[in-house]
């Protein structure tokens, strides 16, 4: 009995021994992956908004050095149209005056440009280049062909005197009287009367 048959079942255990194993926990490997992706994917999205944010940048840049462009463009353009509608107005200005004098049939044309121009600023400097030229009333036109016509009248017919003139004003009566005086005081005439025939009229008549 005391003896241990080899082949026995019965395994023996030795208690005391040093170099009896326990089983050990297996340590779980940490998974790094998770990490790895979470990191990266931060990475990717931080760089999409970068390079977003510059090309909208870009894009918002380009579009203000454009709309500069097109301005100044404009702005040249308009300054351009501005010069050659007063370059045009000038010469059609030089074209009409005769010694600093426009006649008034002239002036209302040239009138008539200013107030169709659209431009402010043109129409400023074109009415006043206007207004330096001298326009003669029609009243002093009209007494000067009035007078030149008489006098010639006069000098070829001296019985002229003897009849009554007719004028629309007092001084166009007067003028003529004084621009024919050497050729009715020849006439053997000493003076002469102005009357209105009271329909706006007036009669010039020379006395003896």
């Amino acid at each position: 009995m005391n003896n241990q048959d080899p082949k026995s079942r019965v395994q023996r255990y030795n208690f005391n021994a040093d170099d009896q194993h326990l089983p050990r926990r297996r340590r779980r490997q940490r998974r790094w992956w998770p990490w790895i992706m979470t990191l990266l994917t931060l990475t990717i999205a931080v760089v999409l908004v970068l390079v977003i944010n510059t090309h909208k940048s870009s894009s918002s840049s380009d579009t203000a050095t454009a709309s500069s462009a097109e301005s100044s463009l404009a702005t040249n353009s308009s300054s351009t149209s501005k010069q050659s509608a007063y370059d045009q107005f000038e010469a059609k200005y030089r074209k009409y005056l005769t010694n600093g004098t426009l006649t008034a049939a002239q002036q209302q044309k040239l009138q008539a440009i200013v107030n169709a121009e659209s431009n402010s600023a043109t129409q400023a400097r074109e009415q006043k280049l206007l207004d330096q030229a001298k326009v003669p009333k029609a009243s002093e036109t009209s007494s000067s062909a009035t007078e030149q016509s008489s006098a010639a009248k006069s000098s070829s017919n001296p019985t002229s005197f003897g009849t009554t003139h007719t004028f629309s004003s007092v001084n166009d009566a007067q003028n003529w009287a004084q621009a024919s005086k050497n050729q009715w005081l020849q006439a053997g005439y000493s003076t002469y009367t102005i009357t209105s025939d009271g329909q706006g009229n007036y009669n010039l008549q020379f006395v003896r």
